[in-house]
């Protein structure tokens, strides 16, 4: 099978949908199919692996790194037609879709579309438009482009009822992003130890982990807030690493410095995605209080490498979580947040169950049988396709023939 995949975003970019993209490219290409992205360009950034098409970009706004596509190219379609790919699945309901339908229809294939995220939740970046009418205008777009799709997935239930709320009346999926767990199942002590060295950290501090952009609609602050308040508890071992930038990132020093937290709080800034894993084998627990969620991908990575999670009831969390069985979930306050941080610190047992529940909790988001998943639903799509297309020709020829007979006979008529 051959597989075009559009997206916003993509490699060196970090984030859950990259990984999810990257991943299920990965397992494809294991499995013998052959999978063609389209992406965006990043700077100075030249790909080592093959299949991939970068459109032309732009920067638009300083608050988040993520360059921008153009999707207007010759090119794309010339190596999209040579291509000629069985399904379209595109990752984003915005820019890249563009082309992606046009090209969808073009070819008579089958379009998927993938629901990543709660897109207007992020309504504030398209700054000085008022986000009440961005958020209106994003569930505008994505209904509509509902319509010219085959099929909907979404990573997690929660999402699938967004969509729902959306009006989108189109077949949804659930089919929730995947891991290749051996990544994150592997320790390797020397380079855990190179990064406990690297930002001072002993061996009986307990390091409390983020993994993700460091953005407002994030809610980095409340585990900040959370991790004061701890402290002021009588707990000194906690630390908090921070991985990842984005344009909270000097409100929140600015915070921690206003705390007196500098030696508790740790901002590691960008890290390869290599070497995400090396974080999680170092933590103790990690920690996330995002409310804009749809499928935390990387509380999957932190469950698969045993690492137990303190989450906040929302979307995504809930999808995954199971409360004191793999993870702690909270409401959305900060007390509640430093509580179960002081109850998990104090209580090593309970660490060490919600470890080992985590490790089978991953399995569920298995690459191998995820990504079999989607191929499944994809062939599937493209045989219904097949047969509407068999279909609309068959009545096609019957209307013809119908026509042509009654003709026919209306000539034979009037000749008498």
């Amino acid at each position: 099978m051959r597989i075009a995949f559009f997206t916003n975003c993509y490699k060196p970019l970090v984030n859950g949908v990259v990984t999810s993209i990257a991943s299920l490219k990965e397992a494809y290409e294991r499995k013998g199919h052959e999978t063609y992205v389209f992406a965006p360009q990043v700077e100075d950034y030249v790909d080592q692996e093959k299949d991939i098409f970068r459109y032309k970009s732009v920067n638009l706004t300083k608050k988040v790194k993520y360059p921008l596509p153009i999707p207007l190219s010759f090119k794309a379609k010339k190596i999209i037609t040579e291509f000629d790919p069985d399904i379209i699945h595109l990752h984003h309901p915005f820019l890249v879709s563009i082309p992606a339908t046009l090209y969808g229809e073009e070819l008579g294939i089958p379009k998927i579309l993938t629901l990543h995220s709660q897109y207007e939740q992020y309504a504030y970046y398209a700054a000085p438009i008022p986000p009440v009418i961005t958020r209106e205008v994003i569930k505008k777009i994505i209904f509509n482009l509902s319509y010219k799709i085959d099929c909907l997935t979404t990573p997690s239930a929660s999402m699938k009822k967004l969509a729902e709320i959306y009006g989108i009346k189109n077949r949804i999926e659930v089919i929730p992003n995947a891991l290749d767990l051996k990544l994150f199942r592997q320790k390797n002590e020397t380079k855990g130890g190179e990064i406990k060295k690297r930002y001072h950290l002993k061996e009986e501090d307990k390091i409390i982990l983020y993994v993700g952009r460091v953005a407002p609609e994030k809610n980095i602050d409340t585990l900040i807030k959370a991790l004061e308040i701890v402290k002021r508890r009588g707990i000194k071992e906690a630390k908090l690493l921070i991985v990842g930038e984005g344009p909270a990132m000097e409100e929140l020093k600015e915070l921690v410095k206003s705390l007196q937290m500098e030696k508790e709080v740790i901002f590691a800034g960008a890290v390869n995605y290599e070497e995400i894993r090396d974080y999680y084998q170092i933590a103790y627990l990690f920690a996330i209080a995002s409310t804009a969620e749809t499928f935390g991908m990387v509380i999957v990575e932190a469950l698969a490498s045993g690492i137990p999670v303190l989450a906040v009831k929302s979307p995504g969390a809930v999808d995954i979580l199971t409360e004191g069985v793999d993870g702690l979930l909270v409401d959305n306050r900060v007390e509640k947040f430093a509580e179960a941080l002081e109850k998990i610190i104090r209580d090593p047992g309970l660490r060490v169950k919600l470890s080992q529940q985590a490790l089978k909790t991953s399995e569920n988001y298995d690459l191998n049988n995820i990504s079999e998943r989607m191929l499944n639903l994809y062939r599937e799509v493209i045989e219904r396709k097949n047969l509407e297309r068999k279909g609309k020709k068959n009545f096609i020829k019957d209307i013809l023939a119908f026509s042509f007979n009654y003709e026919g006979r209306v000539k034979v008529r009037n000749a008498k």
